[in-house]
């Protein structure tokens, strides 16, 4: 039976604060099989009526290594 494919999503207006996030998320996963990523930056408010900054998205398509 095929592994389940799985996602994780990181987001935030530094590209230094992502890259630090993701750095540690991999330390501690040891050593997954990346399938795809995809980056997109958008201009967000986080409240209505709130003045926009940018935020940097970050998605990483991964499989967990076999454990036999």
């Amino acid at each position: 039976m095929p592994r389940p494919m799985k996602v994780k999503i990181f987001m935030d207006a530094s590209a230094s604060s992502i890259e630090s996030q993701i750095n540690t998320w991999l330390e501690q996963l040891g050593s997954p099989t990346i399938i795809k990523t995809d980056t997109a930056v958008a201009n967000m408010a986080e409240k209505p009526n709130d003045g926009t900054h940018p935020c940097i998205v970050v998605t990483v398509w991964y499989e967990l290594q076999n454990s036999n």
